[in-house]
């Protein structure tokens, strides 16, 4: 049979009447730009997500740091951010100050404890050591001792006696020299007395600066 068109004719075999295309009313996906920190600073668009599996978060303060370094605890968050000796920081005391707090022109800082006992704080360079308030031979204060390099060590000298003591392990490096007329007689009252050292304590600082010590 023969199939005739609208006009009269003849349609050719295997024609197709044409038809209008079919728009989707459905859109294309959009993108979603996430921001990431990196290289390029903040707010720089980038396909790729925000990878935290190797340890790192963005917290609001706009800086990169370890999951470690988060905790509810801050004596946990220390611990983790410090590299903080054993016990830190339950058999240590927080002395409530820092490096930069010792006096501009001095090397000694007494700091007295919530039980009244006091500890000698020395800075000298980049280096802080913790001690006795008080020398060994007469109980001198420390407060205006000389702080210098004996040879390797980093050493006090007690005004009165002239007493020097190595700050990093508390050893006597001179014991009473009679090196003037008033210590000549203070070295003759101690000359029979066996050389005592001075008690020192270990030492730890925070990444924020607070000094931390441990007593033995």
């Amino acid at each position: 049979m023969q199939r005739l068109g609208a006009n009269g004719r003849q349609l050719q075999p295997h024609s197709a009447v044409s038809r209008p295309p079919v728009v989707s009313s459905r859109k294309a996906p959009r993108t979603l730009h996430i921001l990431q920190a990196g290289a390029g600073g903040f707010g720089k668009s980038t396909k790729k997500k925000v990878d935290t599996s190797g340890g790192l978060v963005l917290p609001k303060e706009g800086k990169r740091v370890r999951i470690a370094d988060l905790s509810d605890e801050g004596s946990n968050s220390k611990q983790a951010a410090d590299g903080a000796p054993p016990g830190f920081p339950t058999d240590w005391i927080d002395l409530k100050v820092k490096a930069n707090d010792v006096p501009i022109g001095k090397n000694t800082k007494p700091i007295e404890l919530a039980t009244g006992r006091t500890l000698m704080l020395y800075k000298f360079e980049n280096m802080v050591f913790i001690s006795d308030a008080n020398s060994t031979a007469y109980q001198f204060p420390m407060t205006d001792a000389r702080v210098y390099r004996e040879g390797s060590s980093i050493a006090a000298e007690v005004p009165l006696d002239g007493t020097v003591y190595d700050l990093a392990t508390g050893a006597v490096l001179k014991w009473c020299p009679k090196d003037n007329p008033m210590r000549s007689l203070l070295g003759t009252l101690k000359s029979a007395e066996k050389s005592t050292p001075l008690k020192v304590y270990p030492v730890h600082i925070t990444k924020d600066g607070n000094i931390w010590t441990k007593l033995l």
